[in-house]
């Protein structure tokens, strides 16, 4: 064959956009940036019937049939090196030996160069199987050469569209459609409440209920010490008529009691004196009697705008009463205090829905009661009612224990006899009611001490 011939079957073999293409991506597989650079298609076949083409990127992509719209999740590059059963573009081994498989395969082709390491790889089980078919392999290995010789020569007559025609290893023939994974909810438990997790856990709890108990004991202790020297300090200012000093140190020894969870007698005795002084303190300085007067006219009828003035100027006030309560509570289950009052010829009806009068009232029925309350509603006298009618806050009536408090709401102890013993009787009833009685009234203490 002469020189000229040469040229030609090189210029054939070679021509020049295709030796370009190949010297560039036998530079990225001899580097390792094949998955980056190298362009690899993919084939999928659709439900319907239509396939799905396109290059692959190097992360998963949801390609969308034109045919029906579906979505097909498609499998990134592939970046593992290539095995007998999977092409890849990917080169793996020492340098040596990956110069060695990119020169091989931009001389014989990529898909010639495989065919013949998988015909190798044959051969040499064969012979390892047969150590006596020497002469077996050897014809073998001889038709093996003449199909690469073959298929070289068509792989150079068509040119550099053989290379991504001939893969050998389709993306169809792996896996048709790539499912995403789905993993049981027993499997999501597991992982979740792992041993560790479950360790560190628990070890979390026993931490978080040690320092509660540990500052719970350290509540409970300086509550006793509160509740102590409170009590000997309210003492001390009653003693010395002291109404402020009394109202703070009430207010600390019935926090600490709550704290240490007391119902017994000298708790409720601490927290009726609370509730006193909180009374004394609240009470209004309007006449029950001037409010009411001056709402007849001179016909004798009622000045319906007087008259609501009046019960205005009543509603939400704190006043004392001292009263003999009824032991025939009306149909609504109110208490009425006989309370001989009246005022421009109208008389005054005073009720009231308390727990505590009632019991009172079932024990003490025929002695005047002593107390302190709020008026929540008025009704004034009207064409149809010839008296005012008064209704208590039940949960704000508060008995009177002590002749301190007593003298603070106006009465005179030491002049009357009957105040001081009804200031004993509601004092020992104190002691002995049932602490579920005193419930209605812990709510209105506290709102009572609110700012």
């Amino acid at each position: 064959m002469g020189s000229g011939s040469v040229d030609h079957v090189f210029i054939q073999r070679f021509n020049m956009p295709s030796l370009i293409a190949k010297l560039a991506k036998a530079k990225s597989r001899l580097f390792g940036t094949a998955p980056q650079n190298v362009a690899v298609p993919f084939d999928v076949p659709c439900d319907c019937g239509h396939r799905v083409t396109g290059i692959r990127r190097t992360s998963y992509q949801l390609a969308e049939c034109s045919a029906c719209q579906s979505t097909i999740y498609v499998l990134p590059v592939n970046v593992y090196p290539t095995n007998k059963r999977i092409r890849s573009e990917v080169v793996d081994g020492p340098v040596a030996q990956r110069v060695g498989t990119v020169v091989r395969d931009l001389v014989l082709g990529e898909q010639t160069s495989m065919e013949r390491r998988n015909e190798d790889s044959r051969a040499s089980v064969t012979a390892k199987g047969h150590p006596g078919s020497n002469e077996a392999a050897s014809d073998e290995q001889e038709k093996s050469t003449k199909r690469r010789r073959r298929a070289a020569t068509e792989s150079d007559q068509k040119g550099g569209s053989a290379e991504n025609e001939a893969s050998p290893v389709t993306a169809e023939s792996v896996i048709a459609v790539m499912q995403l994974p789905r993993v049981s909810l027993a499997v999501h438990m597991r992982r979740f409440f792992s041993p560790t997790r479950l360790l560190a856990i628990a070890g979390l709890g026993i931490l978080a209920a040690t320092g509660w108990w540990m500052v719970h004991q350290a509540r409970i202790n300086v509550a006793r010490k509160v509740w102590r020297a409170e009590l000997d300090r309210a003492e001390t200012a009653l003693e010395k008529r002291d109404l402020t000093t009394l109202g703070e140190a009430l207010t600390l020894a019935v926090n600490a009691g709550r704290i240490l969870g007391r119902d017994d007698a000298e708790f409720r005795l601490a927290h009726s004196q609370l509730r006193q002084t909180i009374a004394v303190q609240k009470l209004t300085s309007i006449d029950l009697i001037a409010s009411m007067s001056g709402v007849l006219q001179q016909n004798g009828s009622i000045n319906a705008d007087k008259a609501k003035l009046a019960c205005d100027a009543i509603e939400g006030q704190q006043m004392a009463f001292e009263a003999v309560l009824n032991t025939s509570p009306e149909k609504n289950g109110h208490i009425r205090l006989d309370f001989p009052l009246i005022v421009d010829g109208c008389p005054v009806e005073i009720s009231v829905n308390s727990a505590v009068l009632a019991r009172l009232a079932s024990e003490e029925g025929s002695y005047p009661a002593l107390f302190a309350a709020k008026i929540m509603e008025c009704t004034a006298p009207s064409n149809g009612q010839d008296s005012w009618r008064l209704l208590l806050q039940g949960d704000s009536c508060t008995l009177i224990t002590t002749s301190f408090h007593a003298e603070q709401l106006g009465f005179d102890v030491k002049a009357s006899a009957m105040v001081k013993q009804t200031v004993e009787r509601q004092a020992e009833l104190i002691r002995s009611i049932d602490p579920s009685l005193l419930a209605e009234t812990d709510d209105a203490s506290n709102k009572e001490q609110r700012p």
